[in-house]
């Protein structure tokens, strides 16, 4: 029998990937199944919008017929990634709790999920509208520069160039909160506002030791993705564009390979917000002395 692992427990950044892996090992049949469930029916879906992306990207498609495409994969997008993350916290839940097992199903774990995936659907859309007032403020300042005359010439290279230059230092600087949004409240029961709180005030405080788990977990999503995704590159570009059934069934291997390494990623981040919080709070040793006065 497996050693159980234990959540909160202040690891090195080499520890949090690792344990991250051993929980895979672990729990992999019960977490795939349920990933699975939800996950195949997108899979497909995401499969389909891939082998008609190339027809909806020529010039001469329906300007709204494009959009709407568009709108649609952005949206199957975002309900695939809330039912990851929604799913796999459930899972990490009911073993937390000593509630999971290889029989445990989606009658065991609904509750939580849909608990977590409003969580998820909830912090996203706070966040974006922050970003979104952040953006529209940028975009007022410029507008009222261009107004007054300030953005003439190569003031205006000049200004493009800070904005991409700023906009890629707000995203370095913001990843390591923006990967544990969700896990305040997904296990420390914080409210919506409570948990970006605190997974900006621990991605801040936290940032290198973060940066290193999102570059290590991207390094190998790319690779996965790379090994999933080559034989739909190569009927693609042998087919000259043209849909076949190839091209269906390399797409759906394409997202299925997507789809077996995002758990993974999440894994890894989860046990970076576990190890995080222990250093920073003492849950572990909080509970050991709740267990001890309760005797």
């Amino acid at each position: 029998m497996s050693e159980r692992i234990e959540f909160y427990k202040n690891r090195s950044i080499g520890e949090r990937l690792s344990v991250a892996i051993d929980f895979l090992k672990q729990n992999w049949k019960v977490l795939y199944k349920n990933i699975l469930l939800g996950g195949l029916p997108l899979a497909i879906i995401m499969s389909f919008f891939l082998t008609q992306q190339v027809n909806y990207s020529q010039p001469d498609s329906n300007l709204l017929q494009r959009y709407l495409f568009y709108m649609l994969f952005g949206l199957v997008s975002v309900v695939n990634t809330v039912y990851m993350f929604a799913m796999t916290g459930a899972v990490l839940l009911h073993y937390d709790r000593n509630q999971l097992t290889e029989k445990t199903g989606w009658s065991d774990l609904k509750g939580t999920f849909f608990r977590f995936a409003g969580k998820t659907i909830s912090i996203t859309l706070v966040v974006y509208i922050l970003l979104t007032v952040a953006l529209v403020i940028i975009i007022a300042f410029f507008g009222f520069l261009a107004g007054a005359g300030a953005l003439t010439g190569n003031y205006i290279y000049f200004f493009i160039v800070m904005m991409i230059l700023l906009t890629l230092g707000v995203f370095i600087a913001l990843g390591p909160s923006l990967i544990m949004l969700y896990f305040p409240a997904y296990f420390s029961k914080k409210s919506i506002v409570e948990s970006i709180k605190v997974s900006f005030a621990l991605g801040f405080k936290n940032w290198g030791s973060l940066f290193v788990a999102i570059i290590v977990s991207i390094i190998g999503f790319v690779i996965v993705f790379i090994v999933f995704s080559l034989p739909l590159q190569l009927v693609t570009l042998f087919s000259t564009g043209q849909v076949n059934i190839f091209t269906y069934i390399f797409s759906l291997w394409s997202t299925i390979g997507t789809l077996l390494a995002c758990p993974i990623m999440i894994l890894t981040f989860v046990f970076q917000y576990f190890s995080i919080v222990e250093k920073e709070e003492g849950i572990s040793l909080q509970s050991k002395v709740d267990a001890f006065e309760n005797l």
